[in-house]
């Protein structure tokens, strides 16, 4: 039997073991990291998402091969080009916020900070009382002026798309970008963040990691250990359609995704996970219908049934996903390093950080 893992598709490195942002949080996002592993591992459907991952825009400006946009755009079978337009983005946060939606991330197959609504964005959400409101960018973008804007519209949490120390292998992998500017414009964000006091706003370089290749993460920490609070990586996984194929089932596993999330698409259309970039399996679509109906209708439903069965093949899509495999293989291997701290995100305060008052949380790692 397998544990449901409520983060599967990323492993990271802490640079300190409690990091500063983390002594900044509310009792209520304690609550809401506690119910991010609980539920999926107790089955337990919420009145709404935990999270909503929006894709703001599908636009970038980077071509990286191993990125399934890519892929699908050479292939000629990517979708429109389109930004959302603000009125549809206040209608999906108005609606998690009246059900207790606790986290958002602006991205899913674009750089949001192509979008030039992304400050308004991410002040709407944390205006509307979001617990955490988060970003992917690979950073060309990052201005000094943006950063500023980021930080005081509230921004929790930044994510840094960044595989390499070396600029030339760098430079082929984020095809388009200029490493030293990227570099740079990094530090300038967490210079600002540290000398305007935004303590809260967890800063992490993540990376795709080709397996065997752990020493070049080893030289990632070294480059950024000290100036972001985290590093974390995903292995490379095929996302060509064509050369990706069902593997045989791995007993007992459980995503924990459809307990968790949605992801809305730029042009509304609803999807369960990360690796359906082809819109495979469909949930609905949020300009049509409302978020919540979408949550507790018959597709997602039919899926966690499948999951909770641990018969998870019995829909196409999760049949030939990576990440039971990549579960299967990795189990709870961790890149040991010494003097770091190998960790998931935390699903309870660190005990120097915990505000008086504020009940014990349940037990598990996220």
């Amino acid at each position: 039997m397998m544990l449901v893992n409520p983060n599967a598709t990323y492993q990271e490195i802490r640079t300190q073991k409690i990091a500063a942002w983390e002594l900044d949080k509310s009792p209520a996002y304690w609550d809401y990291r506690r119910r991010w592993t609980e539920y999926p591992q107790r089955q337990i459907v919420g009145e709404f998402p935990i999270h909503l991952d929006i894709e703001t825009t599908n636009a970038c400006n980077l071509k990286c091969p191993m990125c399934p946009r890519t892929v699908l755009v050479q292939k000629n079978r990517f979708h429109k080009i389109q930004f959302m337009d603000f009125r549809f983005y206040q209608s999906l946060i108005d609606q998690g916020a009246e059900s207790g939606l606790c986290s958002v991330k602006l991205n899913y197959l674009g750089e949001p900070l192509l979008h030039p609504d992304v400050v308004q964005q991410v002040k709407y959400a944390k205006d509307k009382g979001l617990l955490d409101v988060m970003l992917n960018t690979n950073g060309t973008l990052l201005t000094e002026e943006i950063s500023r804007q980021l930080l005081d519209a509230g921004l929790d949490k930044i994510f840094f798309s960044f595989d390499s120390h070396r600029p030339e292998e760098y430079e082929a992998i984020r095809l388009g970008a200029d490493f030293n500017q990227v570099v740079e414009n990094i530090k300038t964000f967490v210079r600002i963040k540290n000398s305007n006091g935004h303590r809260h706003t967890e800063t992490r370089i993540s990376m795709v990691l080709h397996r065997q290749e752990e020493e070049k993460f080893r030289a990632l920490i070294a480059m950024w250990e000290g100036i972001v609070d985290t590093i974390g990586f995903g292995y490379y996984v095929e996302r060509d359609p064509a050369k990706i194929k069902a593997e045989d089932p791995v007993e007992g596993f459980i995503c924990a995704q459809p307990w968790q999330r949605m992801f809305v698409m730029v042009d509304g259309a609803v999807i369960p996970c990360c690796v359906d970039e082809q819109r495979e399996y469909i949930l609905g679509n949020a300009r049509k219908d409302f978020l919540v109906d979408i949550w507790k209708g018959e597709r997602l439903a039919a899926l966690r049934e499948a999951h909770a069965r641990r018969h998870y093949e019995r829909i196409p899509l999760c049949r030939k996903c990576y990440v039971p495999i990549a579960e299967q293989q990795e189990g709870k291997r961790f890149i040991s390093l010494q003097g770091q701290t190998s960790s998931r995100p935390r699903s309870k305060p660190p005990r120097s950080g915990r505000p008086k008052g504020d009940p014990p949380q349940a037990k598990g790692k996220h």
